[in-house]
């Protein structure tokens, strides 16, 4: 038997025992990042969607400024935990087309959802507004 044979022996354990706890490390870390990528994602869809409601119970704001016809009004808001950006864009006299893009501040991530919406716009004689949704798949998300 040759001398340090159990020396090389206990080497190669320590390496192999050193390895394995650096692949738990690393696995741990790459969960967290998927799990952190997957809740900014939905945090975007949920502030998406909260713009769109936003919007809508605003009654589109057609009393302050009322949208052409194929025209498009922008607005920026962010008060839903990041930038929301929602687009209105007039189809029809009554058809309108809602979407709203959520990007998140840091610019480490790119976790960014965009959902569109199709209203129906009434207008009654005495200024007040009612706003349907169009029934068939109104609401979709956008790549």
């Amino acid at each position: 038997m040759r001398r340090g044979f159990a020396l090389a022996a206990v080497l190669l354990a320590l390496m192999l025992i050193a390895a394995l706890v650096a692949s738990v490390f690393f696995a741990a870390t790459e969960e967290t990042r998927i799990g952190s990528a997957a809740a900014a994602k939905e945090l975007a869809l949920v502030a998406a969607e909260s713009a769109i409601e936003s919007t809508v119970a605003a009654g589109l704001g057609e009393a302050d400024a009322p949208i052409g016809l194929a025209a498009v009004r922008s607005s920026i808001t962010s008060g839903f935990g990041m930038p929301v950006t929602v687009n209105v864009t007039r189809l029809d006299s009554t058809i309108y087309w809602i979407v709203a893009e959520a990007g998140s501040l840091s610019s480490q991530s790119t976790a960014t959802r965009r959902i569109g919406v199709i209203v129906s716009a009434h207008f009654a004689p005495d200024h007040s507004i009612t706003i349907d949704r169009i029934p068939e798949r109104w609401w979709s998300e956008l790549f």
